[in-house]
């Protein structure tokens, strides 16, 4: 079969594609009431936790993840030294560092090049060329090796996965560059490039162009699409709802899989109503993580929630109920540190301003802060930034990640806080 013909359709029939762009509609304004929810100053708060989150999704559907403890340990450069965790800390580490680095690059870049050979396999090379020699190594299904993986080159072995075999290597390079000439269009409409974003995530998942990665480079590949159509704003991702309907996932990736099934359905080799039922199902976890998200954002209710933290806080988590409960109001630090995650930056003594406090105990409050990572500062005398520290996430955002709800609340060292005092 020509390579031309074995990633068709690239899109639902245009019957089917009325359902399919209805969805992309509510989605975009979605999206959009989601963005304007939330100051820059938040999404740049926010936006290091999520690529976290990013990372353990995605690593977590090929079975990968590392608990949420150790990937903040490795995010401080705390590395276990046990080989596996150490191994799946370093992708972690790699996944959440690309995506970083990308994201500025994909909004800059054309929608062409956003499906170019070229770019696929840089997604993959910068993404693997950051991993210790040991983590490149291939394994079959018995775990044995057979083979070393190269960073951004196209696999050269042939590879069943599950019930799909992927085509031919020798068909690689002409189905890439049938994947980037039906996708990306530069002229497409808005609409229509969302739902180009959905179907590329099961087309190039279907060509199965490395030898291992396919799945993390596909996702990646999505989500960068999604920011450089300025959907997500760093808010949110298909990542996290995709790893929580893992089944449902699959089973929409198996759908697209099918072949034609008679006139009715298609004109390629694969079935179209196979691919619209993906795109469905993608657009539906899509719509459900900004809803999600737009939950979670909510500031009608977020001050609330630091309210509740520093509550916790002044009662040191319920671990004493020691003088420094009298210290500092609650209410005077939830607000406190409710402005400071608005507009990003607050200079020392407007924060002790808003503690209505001694100047002493204003400096113990952020000593103790600075401890739990709740606050940050370049230096000990330098204004004051927020802080997203994995523990504060079930007093501030439950629900968004519920795995880390076990990390625990860090133990403060006394005698450190007194020398930052001091």
């Amino acid at each position: 079969m020509h390579a031309n013909n074995m990633i068709e359709p690239a899109f639902p029939n245009d019957g089917e594609m009325i359902d399919v762009l209805d969805k992309v509609a509510d989605l975009r304004a979605a999206a959009a009431q989601l963005s304007a929810s939330a100051g820059p100053a938040s999404r740049d708060v926010l936006a290091p936790l999520l690529r976290a989150m990013n990372s353990y999704y995605t690593n977590k559907i090929e079975g990968q993840h590392t608990y949420p403890a150790d990937l903040e340990a490795a995010i401080e450069r705390n590395f276990s030294k046990e080989d596996e965790t150490y191994r799946r800390q370093q992708l972690a580490i790699a996944h959440m560092r690309l995506e970083k680095e990308l994201e500025p690059v994909a909004l800059q870049s054309s929608w062409a090049q956003q499906f170019s050979p070229e770019w696929i396999c840089r997604i993959h090379r910068e993404l693997y060329m950051q991993l210790p020699e040991a983590s490149l190594i291939i394994k079959d299904a018995r775990d044995q090796p057979r083979g070393k993986l190269v960073p951004g080159a196209l696999r050269d072995i042939e590879v069943t996965v599950g019930n799909h075999r992927a085509p031919p290597v020798e068909m690689l390079p002409d189905l890439l560059r049938h994947f980037a000439f039906r996708y990306g269009v530069d002229n497409y409409s808005t609409s229509r490039k969302v739902a180009a974003a959905g179907a590329a995530l099961h087309r190039l998942s279907w060509i199965h162009p490395f030898a291992d990665g396919n799945g993390r480079v596909s996702r990646l590949q999505n989500h960068l699409l999604l920011t450089h159509l300025k959907l997500t704003d760093g808010l949110w991702s298909p990542m996290r709802g995709l790893a929580r309907r893992q089944a449902d996932y699959y089973a929409a990736l198996g759908a697209a899989d099918n072949p034609r099934r008679n006139d009715t359905d298609g004109r390629g080799n694969l079935s179209s109503s196979g691919l619209t039922q993906f795109l469905s199902f993608w657009l539906d976890v899509c719509i459900d993580q900004v809803a999600f998200m737009s939950g979670q954002l909510s500031f009608a209710t977020l001050e609330h929630r630091f309210g509740s933290l520093a509550l916790q806080i002044t009662h040191d988590f319920g671990r004493s109920m020691s003088h420094s409960r009298n210290a500092i109001q609650p209410e005077q630090l939830g607000r406190a540190l409710y402005r400071l995650f608005q507009i990003g930056r607050l200079e020392r003594g407007e924060f002790k301003a808003m503690l209505v406090s001694a100047d002493r105990t204003a400096s113990r409050a952020i000593a103790q802060l600075l401890a739990l990572r709740l606050v940050k500062s370049a230096s000990r005398v330098g204004p004051l930034e927020p802080g997203l520290p994995f523990f504060s996430l079930r007093f501030l955002f439950p629900g968004l990640w519920p795995e880390a709800d076990g990390v625990p609340v860090p133990i403060i060292d006394a005698a450190a806080q007194k020398n930052d005092v001091a």
